[in-house]
């Protein structure tokens, strides 16, 4: 019964080490993100759902850094008045250059929708703007639905929870859901080369 106990512990302590490694170095991934001096796209993709994604990406349509701007997960409730006070884009930028979308809910429909209007306008660079923290999974699942297409990663920097320490249940959550979607394209990988 004893040795029975020990190999449980023994597995429990390794399943906490290795969640504790990963985290540590999905930690050093996202805080390793840079900030691209003067990208340059075809279109600008930002994911909603954090603070500053909209003002970032408004800021680099008006710097020119792509001739335009898809916003992909705005809530149907939420007014075009209200994302383009968001973006900070005066009305003629934001009718001529800023494209809606309103039909994804999650990151996984960021990227297939995201990946219909690129096919459609034959777009092949992105700069994809999100928070630092959720940006390892969404560039998963934009390669994922678009290969081939360059993707330009550009983080709207968030505190690390090692100086905010209210923002480790945001990390941690994302990070069990990057772990996630890895592991399944891991395996779905792996099931390819052996079929």
């Amino acid at each position: 019964m004893k040795s029975r106990f020990r190999f449980f512990q023994a597995i429990a302590f390794l399943l906490v080490a290795g969640a504790l490694i990963g985290f540590g170095s999905f930690s050093g991934r996202v805080s390793a993100y840079d900030v691209p001096d003067s990208p340059r796209a075809d279109a600008i993709i930002v994911l909603t759902g954090g603070v500053g994604r909209l003002a970032t990406g408004g800021e680099l349509l008006r710097r020119g850094r792509a001739p335009v701007l898809m916003i992909s997960g705005v809530h149907p409730s939420v007014t075009d008045r209200d994302i383009e006070d968001q973006t900070g884009l005066d009305s003629a930028d934001f009718a001529c250059c800023v494209v809606l979308d309103r039909i994804a809910s999650d990151t996984v429909g960021n990227a297939t929708e995201t990946a219909r209007w690129v096919a459609a306008n034959s777009y092949q660079r992105l700069i994809i703007v999100t928070s630092d923290y959720h940006l390892p999974r969404s560039l998963l699942e934009m390669e994922r639905a678009m290969p081939g297409v360059e993707l330009i990663p550009y983080p709207v920097v968030t505190t690390p929870p090692w100086i905010n320490p209210g923002n480790a249940r945001l990390w941690l959550q994302e990070y069990a859901k990057y772990v996630t979607v890895w592991l399944g394209r891991s395996f779905n990988a792996a099931v390819g080369r052996r079929a």
